[in-house]
């Protein structure tokens, strides 16, 4: 694979093609995507890319893979522990320092939307992730 796609969007990037029906639960719950890849209803600022070429690529080989001139603060890898899981966590990487935390889909939407517009950061819910290393929100 030569580059990711130029997009102004969180690049959301399947690596895992084991489970076609699977993947179709992942994407789905990140809302009604179209026939480009753009997710609707968690935000017009989704891209999902389903390219083979990215099969078994690691965050390392996919970060540097990213174009140039990439906004958003996140990017967003759908692998093998995604697709196996009941849970469905994606792999989220924090841009700035390359933090890693995997998160449940229903929290990506507020992770985005809090680190877009620099109300929260990062740390703030790697702090509150589960023992096993998965946000799936915050617990009061």
């Amino acid at each position: 694979m030569d580059m990711l796609p130029q997009a102004d969007a969180l690049l959301v990037v399947r690596t895992d093609f084991s489970d076609q029906e699977r993947w179709q639960a992942v994407r789905d719950s990140l809302g009604d995507i179209d026939k480009d890849g753009w997710a609707k209803e968690f935000s017009d600022q989704v891209k999902v890319v389903e390219d083979p070429a990215c099969q078994g690529l690691t965050s390392q080989q996919l970060l540097a893979l990213l174009p140039d001139g990439y906004k958003d603060p996140l990017f967003v890898i759908a692998d093998k522990v995604t697709i196996d899981s009941q849970e469905m966590p994606f792999l989220v990487i924090e841009l700035e320092c390359t933090w890693e935390m995997r998160v449940i889909p229903s929290e990506l939407p507020a992770i985005h939307a809090n680190l877009s517009i620099g109300n929260m950061d990062f740390g703030e819910f790697a702090e509150s992730a589960d023992a096993d290393g998965v946000f799936r929100g915050f617990h009061g």
